[in-house]
Parts: C-alpha cells; sequence; structure tokens
C-alpha cells in the first residue's frame, strides 16, 4: 500500500526547479511550485508547469502557499545563491522544523545554507576536478535529491578506484546494477581510454571498465565501504543480465 504523498513545495521555476518537480509529481507527490522572476515563471508555464508567482521575501506569502502549515519538504532550487539563503532563514524562522533541501556548487555558500537552516545541501563538488557541478544532468541533480529526502539524508558522492583484479574489471558501465543490492546511485566513469574527464552513466556510448579507471557513485557512507570491500573480497557483483 502507498503512502499519503508528501507536501512539496519547490521554490524556483529555472531548469533545475522543472526537473525536480517534474519527477516529484510523477512519483506522486503534491508538489506546489512557485517563484518570484516573472520570466522563470512564464517560461515555465509554457512548458506545461503550473506556477504560482509570489513575493519570496513576503513571510505571509509563504505561510499561503503551506510552509510552517503542512508542507513536508522545501526544496529552495532559486539560480541565485543569496536568494537561497534568503529563503532558508524565512522560512526556517517560519517552520523550526521543516525538512529542506538546496544545492550549490560554491563551498563558501555550501556553509551559509547549512548556517541558514538548510537540512541538506547537495554539494556536487564532492569530486575534485571534474566539475560535477557545470556539466551535471538535470535529471541526475533531481534523482539525487529525490532519493535523499525520500531516501536517506546522508547520501555524499565517491569515487571508486578500479583495479585490475577487480571483478568489475572488464564489465560495461551499462552493465552494472547497483542500485538494489548497495542503494548507490552510478554516476559516471572517469575513463582513462577518453582522459581525465567525467563521463556519466548517460553517455549514448558503452563504457567498459579498466584498471586505473574512476567509478563515480552517489550512495549512504556505509554502502561505499560494502561495495568497496566486495569488490577487494573479489566478490561477484551482479550486472543487469542477473537482475
Amino acid at each position: 500500500m502507498r503512502k499519503s504523498p508528501k507536501k512539496v513545495v519547490v521554490v524556483g521555476s529555472g531548469p533545475v526547479g522543472m526537473e525536480v518537480a517534474r519527477q516529484l509529481t510523477e512519483r506522486g507527490e503534491s508538489v506546489k511550485m512557485v517563484d518570484d522572476i516573472n520570466a522563470d515563471v512564464e517560461e515555465a508555464r509554457t512548458r506545461g508547469f503550473a506556477v504560482e508567482q509570489i513575493n519570496l521575501q513576503d513571510d505571509d506569502a509563504l505561510k499561503r502557499v503551506g510552509i510552517g502549515g503542512g508542507v513536508d519538504i522545501l526544496f529552495a532550487l532559486l539560480d541565485n545563491d543569496a536568494s537561497n539563503v534568503f529563503l532558508l532563514i524565512s522560512a526556517r524562522a517560519i517552520a523550526p522544523d521543516l525538512l529542506i533541501v538546496s544545492i550549490s556548487g560554491v563551498r563558501d555558500t555550501i556553509v551559509r545554507l547549512y548556517a541558514a537552516g538548510a537540512t541538506k545541501v547537495i554539494d556536487p563538488y564532492r569530486i575534485s576536478g571534474y566539475k560535477v557541478y557545470e556539466h551535471m544532468n538535470r535529471s541526475l541533480i533531481a534523482e539525487t535529491m529525490d532519493r535523499t529526502v525520500f531516501g536517506r539524508v546522508d547520501l555524499d558522492i565517491a569515487e571508486i578506484h578500479i583495479q585490475e583484479d577487480s571483478y568489475i574489471h572488464g564489465k560495461y558501465l551499462d552493465e552494472l546494477s547497483l542500485n538494489e543490492r548497495y542503494n548507490l546511485i552510478v554516476l559516471g566513469v572517469v575513463d582513462r581510454e577518453y582522459g581525465d574527464n567525467l563521463i556519466f552513466a548517460t553517455d549514448p556510448r558503452r563504457h567498459k571498465l579498466d584498471g586505473g579507471d574512476i567509478l563515480v557513485v552517489i550512495g549512504p557512507e556505509e554502502a561505499f565501504a560494502q561495495f568497496e570491500h566486495d569488490l577487494h573480497a573479489g566478490l561477484d557483483i551482479p550486472g543487469d543480465e542477473d537482475a
């Protein structure tokens, strides 16, 4: 039996906000989308989204959309980091126990977002050197947030260095099926045959995993440890063909 839908407010109708709202709506959650920038609101509406334009600096307006009055989760996804910080301060003052999720690729801003009251800030720069934030597929951001909020709130990003004696040496990236066994999302791979750039799992080309490559995954900390333990122990990691 399905649980009652979560009441979610997505603040920000830019590309990331639209993708988050779309995915959460598809999974059956009750989503309200708001913004204060007219151009973004109109663009989202032309794409079929129901967006309400409100004054985000008005506490009464925030209360009218449900903050402090039954909303379970707030996604702060404005394009401007300072605006997200201000929103978090206001929302936290109205609803001290509200679950608030945001995203930023700037480390100083991440600190400010937590200080302002964020429950979780997705930090794509956990993978140093690969500029994940600039290249991250919007749907992946949405999926990461979705799993962070509706699955576990302790998701992180990790690099798994592939050894030549590893079981997954020689496997193709699209053959890995780590979600069910480890609760890990495969973000992509640094395939040494193509250089040092991160290649996302959504890339249409097939990528064979070789010794020296780096597998990049998202998941809870304990899952990283279990996955690496199994790799070093030589355990069989199932692929899609085994599912």
